[in-house]
Formats: structure tokens, C-alpha cells, sequence
């Protein structure tokens, strides 16, 4: 099965856990996107945001990214309330 970067995927796996990431953003283009992922020890720099969209979750705008390092693929939500982050899936 193909995933939104074009890619074979293999297994989706739901994580739900938090992670720190590092952003990136661009005052001229006025944007911003995950840079680094760090999840259980590792760092992923990210290569290619594949999606980015908003939702609301009651007041709370939550961003959720969908991001690849060119091996693994990862679901993020950023919390605009706690100004946090959860990893929500991986698809390696």
C-alpha cells in the first residue's frame, strides 16, 4: 500500500506518546514545520512534511503533521494549549 509521500508502506503502529521536537520556521514564508524528532532515545531529522493540517479539539487547535526522515514516517499533533507534542503513529 502506497502511503501520502509515494512510498511503500509497511505497518501503521498507533503510539501516542509525547515527544520533543524542534521547529523550524520562516518569517519570509511564513511557516513553520518540524525539524527534529527525538522518541525514545533517538533524533530523526525530518526530510519532507507530507501533510499539514488543523482541527479543533473543543477551543484547543491542535496542528497535526505528517512527517518523514526518507525511512520512517511519523504522525505528530502540536498542542496549541500546552504547547505540546504527541507522536501519534509510526509507519516504518
Amino acid at each position: 500500500m502506497m502511503n501520502m509521500f509515494g512510498y511503500i508502506s509497511g505497518m501503521t503502529e498507533t503510539i501516542d506518546e509525547s515527544v520533543s521536537v524542534d521547529l523550524l520556521s520562516n518569517s519570509a514564508k511564513k511557516h513553520a514545520y518540524p525539524w527534529i524528532v527525538k522518541w525514545r532515545g533517538a533524533m530523526y531529522r525530518i526530510t519532507k512534511v507530507g501533510f499539514h493540517h488543523t482541527i479543533r479539539q473543543g477551543q484547543v487547535l491542535m496542528h497535526i503533521f505528517s512527517v518523514t526522515d526518507g525511512n520512517t514516517f511519523f504522525k505528530l499533533r502540536f498542542d496549541t494549549e500546552t504547547l505540546g507534542w504527541k507522536l501519534l503513529e509510526v509507519d516504518s
